[in-house]
C-alpha cells in the first residue's frame, strides 16, 4: 500500500508539472504558430531580460492584466540606439523606441541607477504600468509601480513613462547623444500616445543591464559600472533647456471639476512577485 501510495504521488507531481509547464510562457505560440520566446529572439530582443520577463508571467500568472504587450528597456545600449523593445505577445512583433535615462546616470550610457529620492538616476528592475494622468510639467504621463528592491522607491520618486522634446533623431543630431531625464524612462512626444494606449491597462516593463543585474539585486540601493565613460569628441555634456537636473518644483495640482488635488494618485498594484533567478 505504501508503494502505490508514493506511485500515486510520483503521478500526481508528474501531472501537476506538465500541467504547469503547459501554461507557461515558453509555451506559448504566436498567432503564426510560431514559439513567441525565439520569434522574439530573431528580432533582437536580449535572450537575459526577455528570460526573466517571461518567468515573471509565469510566476504572477492571472495576475497581469495586461498579456499581450510588454516592454523590455536594455540599459545595456546607449541612449543614441533605440533600446525599447515593445514586444507583441500574439503576434510576435517587436517595435523599437528611444528612452532617456536620468541625468546622473550617464551621458551617452547608462552606467549609474539608483533606488534614492532626488538621485536623478535610473533604476534597474520591473515596473508594473497602469492608469495615467496630466502632468503640468510632462503632459500625459504613465503611471510606473517599482516591484523590485532596486526599484521600489519609484512612487516616492515620481518615477512615470512620459514625453519629451529631447528624445528624438535631431536633438541626437545635434548634441551627439539623447536627452536626459530625472530618471523617468522618457520617450518621444510621437511614440508617448501610442505607447501609453498599449500599456496602459496593467503591464509589465523592465528596466534592464546585463552587467548591472546581478548587483541590482545585492545591493538594490545604488549600482555604478567601474571606470569612467569615453564620450566622443563633439558630444554635448551640458545641460540644455527642458533636461532634467532642473531645480526641484512644488508638488504639481490637477485641476478637476470642483476637485483639487495634489501629487500621484496611484492605481492599485496587484501584490506581483519577482522569482529569485
Amino acid at each position: 500500500m505504501k508503494e502505490i501510495r508514493l506511485i500515486s504521488l510520483a503521478v500526481s507531481i508528474l501531472m501537476f508539472g506538465i500541467l504547469a509547464h503547459a501554461g507557461s510562457m515558453f509555451d506559448r505560440k504566436t498567432t503564426a504558430g510560431k514559439y513567441l520566446f525565439e520569434t522574439l529572439l530573431d528580432q533582437g530582443v536580449p535572450r537575459e531580460p526577455l528570460d526573466q520577463t517571461f518567468r515573471l508571467f509565469d510566476y504572477n500568472s492571472g495576475r497581469i492584466p495586461n498579456t499581450t504587450y510588454a516592454v523590455i528597456i536594455d540599459h545595456s545600449l546607449p541612449s543614441t540606439m533605440k533600446r525599447l523593445y515593445l514586444m507583441n505577445f500574439n503576434t510576435g512583433v517587436v517595435e523599437r523606441f528611444y528612452v532617456a535615462h536620468g541625468i546622473n546616470s550617464g551621458v551617452i550610457e547608462t552606467r549609474n541607477f539608483s533606488n534614492l529620492q532626488d538621485s536623478w538616476k535610473s533604476s534597474i528592475g520591473f515596473y508594473y504600468a497602469k492608469g495615467t494622468y496630466m502632468s503640468q510639467k510632462n503632459g500625459l504621463s504613465l503611471y510606473l509601480d517599482g516591484i523590485d528592491r532596486s526599484n521600489n522607491n519609484a512612487r516616492l520618486r515620481n518615477i512615470v513613462l512620459h514625453g519629451a522634446k529631447y528624445v528624438s533623431d535631431e536633438f541626437i543630431r545635434q548634441n551627439g547623444r539623447l536627452g536626459w531625464s530625472e530618471g523617468c524612462p522618457a520617450v518621444s512626444l510621437e511614440a508617448l500616445p501610442y505607447l501609453v494606449n498599449l500599456l496602459q491597462n496593467g503591464s509589465i516593463i523592465f528596466s534592464y543591464h546585463k552587467d548591472l543585474l546581478q548587483a541590482s539585486k545585492q545591493y538594490p540601493t545604488e549600482q555604478s559600472l567601474d571606470g569612467d565613460e569615453v564620450v566622443p569628441p563633439g558630444t554635448n555634456t551640458s545641460r540644455t533647456p527642458g533636461e532634467g537636473g532642473g531645480q526641484q518644483q512644488a508638488p504639481e495640482y490637477f485641476q478637476l471639476p470642483d476637485i483639487q488635488f495634489s501629487g500621484f494618485q496611484f492605481p492599485e498594484t496587484p501584490q506581483l512577485r519577482v522569482p529569485t533567478f
